[in-house]
């Protein structure tokens, strides 16, 4: 019986995670090498040897996966997969899975409602007058969100997800996407620049491609409704983070309200730390327990089917986010 090489690489804050999957398929027909903070997988002495990949958040290019030739799966238990050259992989007959999971997905579209209903009820701001002893005067500032318009860029399975949760809201939902969708009644498709100019609420929904990157620039920042809420839980370069600490920008919009950043962590200096309307979480806000475990599971599946030969069970190609 031939021994099967496997590598698992990923952050040391990931260790507990790795070293369980590591546990969940360990056998006597593998030999597995944790590596934690591997900047790139050709770093690892067995690299040359290596017939299965476990990616969490390591990229791997053509070059990677040239150096190891009998290299035969590539596998990420996470959704996102930036920095693995997926049609490199395909291109040398390599398959490709990530962690494409309901509660992922799930989990994403209710982290979207509660963000929303964050910043239009001004929660901070009504715990932070408790908290100071303040009285409650002066106008309510919480809005409904019954009757707000909802843009949401792209139409993957969390834009999906959202959709079908806001269904009984009594929202008007836009959804702008690269490619012309079947009609629906839960929501109406039109163009970037006029889901920009109409939505009360915008969440970009979509993965970090050249043509996403600083998607939503200055300009379309400022071409949004005053007082707009904007959400962004798919990857910080979508928006043009500096344009975020501008001005007038800030002057501008409403609460923005951001699970993701172009460096993460935040970095302690960044001045996006110092706006007191923002909504920061540390890219956790949708990492539920149960998104963990189904991410774990299917992970599990994919490594064992490559170890067996098998198809992979979210083997690429597939609908995205």
């Amino acid at each position: 019986m031939r021994i099967q090489k496997i590598v698992i690489a990923g952050p040391p804050s990931a260790e507990a995670f790795l070293k369980k999957l590591a546990s969940a398929i360990a056998s006597d027909e593998v030999d597995i090498d944790l590596q934690l903070g591997l900047a790139a997988p050709a770093d690892t002495p067995c690299w040359s040897e290596t017939q299965i990949f476990v990616s969490f958040g390591v990229p791997c290019s053509g070059a990677d996966m040239d150096a190891a030739p009998g290299l035969k799966a590539i596998i990420t238990p996470s959704l996102g997969y930036e920095g693995i050259d997926v049609d490199a992989a395909q291109g040398r007959g390599i398959a490709f899975a990530n962690g494409r999971v309901a509660e992922n997905f799930e989990s994403v579209a209710e982290a979207a409602m509660l963000l929303m209903l964050t910043a239009l009820y001004r929660l901070r701001d009504a715990e932070e007058r408790l908290r100071r002893g303040d009285a409650r005067s002066g106008p309510p500032r919480a809005r409904m969100l019954k009757g707000k318009t909802i843009g949401i860029i792209g139409y993957g399975n969390i834009a999906k997800a959202l959709i079908k949760r806001l269904d009984g809201w009594d929202t008007r939902v836009l959804v702008s996407n690269r490619s012309k969708l079947p009609s629906s009644p839960g929501f109406a498709q039109c163009d970037l620049d006029t889901l920009i100019a109409a939505s009360d609420i915008v969440l970009p929904l979509v993965p970090l491609t050249p043509e996403t990157d600083k998607l939503l620039s200055r300009s379309r920042l400022l071409a949004m409704k005053p007082g707009t809420i904007l959400i962004n839980l798919s990857r910080g370069a979508i928006i043009d983070e500096a344009a975020l600490t501008d001005p007038e920008v800030i002057e501008h919009l409403g609460t923005i309200a951001l699970d993701v950043f172009k460096t993460e962590p935040l970095p302690l200096d960044n001045p996006l730390r110092d706006l007191p309307d923002h909504i920061l979480t540390n890219h956790e806000i949708s990492h539920t327990q149960e998104n963990l475990g189904a991410l774990f599971a299917v992970a599990v599946e994919n490594i064992e089917a490559a170890i067996a030969g098998a198809p992979l069970p979210t083997a690429f190609p597939a609908s995205g986010r």
